[in-house]
């Protein structure tokens, strides 16, 4: 197995991006920033907790970032292995530059419309860990493999019929790089992937019959889509990548290759991922590649419980998360807008604005005095509506116009809701502004 990359990567254009001006008709913004570039923010001086904003706002906590970031890093080195995390979690390219910076060896992405982003921002090596089917994107990463030899594509592939879409395409333009691609593999009952290892080796030895145009350059899998307690997931995971790992040793991959790509790795189950390939032999060196994605914000809820799970299974090893863990670095800060009951606020927060398919928002701080105090176990929401929020609360002094932040479960579902995000230092000034492409 090979370590982790070396290489730096180049810095993507964001020049594009921070000269966007901002409109106070978007979620967020006031009137003060209304005309003002993303550049710009940083300069007007403006603290979260003192100026007024209209509510509610989605804030980045700048420390929590870079140290989710540098803890990251120093586990992938420590494990000797790479991450191309999942650029959907956020779809903000200046986070993008900040992972790659910190030695990500690429990022990964879920649609067409995610590879053409995040080529128009120059990331110089993609994983597309979704199936490309569409004559359109085929030939968009044709040209883009022609137009720049340094960028390096991986797609995914889990038939037959999926490769000779591919083949179709590229059979009719000129002869260039082939298209590398990494056979899925699926659970049963789970979502695409090929499920048995006979499969896996008949889509094997069907893409070696299209060289020149694809590559079978590696193994692709998501092991984290089991349900049940953590427990019962772990030993579905640790099943599953056992099959990976079959899958791997009976697969037919393309002579061209310096070495086989081995991707798996979510945000939850990072490390069983990392025991159970690292111990593959092949016939040449491998790579593995893990795609987290949720770490560089972390969260309040479900990834927090899980981090908490995977910090359990490290006991008594030399893994970093021993005796280090993510920092939820997302809160969102809205306002009582209403006391209709004892022990009842409605907060202008709600649906459109914050992730609740894998738990509620936790309320987190109340301003009091200008200052942030926990509220943490003295509050709760209930129940949301598309633009309310109900809190119930117990031995707080609460007032109309209040504000309160709150913490989430699962930033993939809160980011897509925010085009604009405030990235703040401890103190809460606005440090700059971080811009999603959803």
């Amino acid at each position: 197995m090979r370590g982790p990359s070396e290489e730096r990567h180049a810095v993507l254009d964001l020049t594009t991006l921070t000269e966007h001006k901002l409109s106070s008709t978007s979620k967020g913004v006031p009137d003060v920033l209304d005309g003002v570039t993303v550049a710009e923010v940083p300069m007007r001086g403006l603290n979260l907790l003192k100026q007024s904003f209209p509510s509610p706002v989605a804030v980045l906590r700048e420390s929590a970032i870079r140290a989710n970031i540098d803890l990251m890093r120093r586990y992938t080195q420590s494990a000797g292995v790479e991450l191309a995390p999942h650029g959907k979690t956020t779809m903000a390219p200046q986070l993008f530059d900040m992972q790659l910076e910190a030695g990500a060896w690429g990022i990964t992405c879920a649609t067409a419309a995610h590879l053409r982003l995040y080529r128009r921002f120059g990331v110089p090596r993609i994983v597309m860990a979704n199936q490309l089917l569409d004559a359109d994107s085929v030939q968009f990463v044709a040209r883009e493999l022609a137009e720049d030899p340094a960028f390096e594509f991986y797609g995914i592939v889990d038939s037959v019929a999926g490769a000779r879409g591919y083949f179709d395409v590229l059979s009719q333009l000129p002869q260039g790089r082939p298209v590398n691609l990494l056979l899925e593999v699926g659970a049963m009952g789970g979502r695409t992937g090929l499920r048995t290892v006979d499969e896996a080796a008949a889509v094997a030895k069907e893409i070696r019959g299209m060289a020149g145009c694809l590559r079978l350059a590696g193994i692709e899998a998501f092991e984290g889509i089991f349900g049940g307690t953590p427990r019962e997931a772990e030993v579905q995971v640790a099943a599953f990548m056992e099959r990976v790992s079959e899958v791997a040793r009976r697969c037919d991959f393309s002579e061209t290759l310096q070495e086989i790509i081995l991707t798996a790795g979510g945000s939850a189950f990072f490390d069983q991922v990392v025991t159970a390939l690292k111990g593959i032999r092949l016939s040449r060196p491998t790579r593995l590649v893990l795609r987290s994605g949720c770490y560089i914000t972390h969260d309040h809820g479900f990834y927090a419980a899980a981090l908490d799970r995977l910090r359990e299974r490290s006991a008594g090893t030399d893994s970093v998360f021993v005796g280090q863990s993510f920092e939820p670095a997302l809160e969102l800060w809205t306002t009582v807008q209403s006391l209709p009951e004892p022990g009842l606020a409605i907060v202008a927060l709600g649906k459109r604005d914050v992730s609740f398919d894998l738990g509620l928002p936790i309320p987190l701080m109340h301003l009091t005095r200008g200052s942030p105090v926990s509220i943490r176990g003295r509050a709760e929401i209930v129940r949301l509506n598309d633009h309310h929020g109900y809190l119930k609360f117990n031995g707080l002094n609460l007032a109309v116009g209040d504000r309160i932040a709150v913490g989430i479960s699962h930033p993939c579902t809160t980011f897509d809701r925010w085009e604009y995000l405030y990235v703040v230092n401890d103190q809460y000034d606005v440090v700059s502004m971080v811009r999603t492409y959803f």
